[in-house]
């Protein structure tokens, strides 16, 4: 079998990766740049389908609520230029090790 110009033998092992799931460059135009004001695509984040989150309303509101608590808390949010930017990464769960932030008084 050949995925993506790679040829896969019977006796290969082979391992899906949702995280990448969200970076297919033939839908997501610049993947690893993280942008909130990037057009809107449909993701899998939450799955699809009959595996879809029964909870992903829910977290989407969670979230929401969150990041206006922050936002509304630390004045002029922004990243820390002094130090390099966020690099997401991992397999399951895809975060950033840390973001080093400043905000005004």
């Amino acid at each position: 079998m050949e995925i993506e110009g790679h040829l896969v033998d019977p006796e290969d092992h082979i391992s899906v990766c949702i995280g990448d799931a969200n970076h297919d460059e033939t839908i997501f135009e610049d993947p690893d740049t993280f942008d909130i004001f990037k057009d809107r695509r449909k993701h899998v984040a939450f799955g699809a389908g009959p595996h879809i989150c029964i909870g992903q309303h829910l977290a989407r509101v969670e979230m929401e609520v969150a990041l206006n608590a922050i936002l509304d808390r630390l004045p002029n949010l922004r990243l820390n230029p002094d130090y390099p930017d966020p690099v997401v990464a991992g397999v399951s769960m895809r975060k950033p090790k840390e973001v080093q932030v400043l905000f005004d008084a």
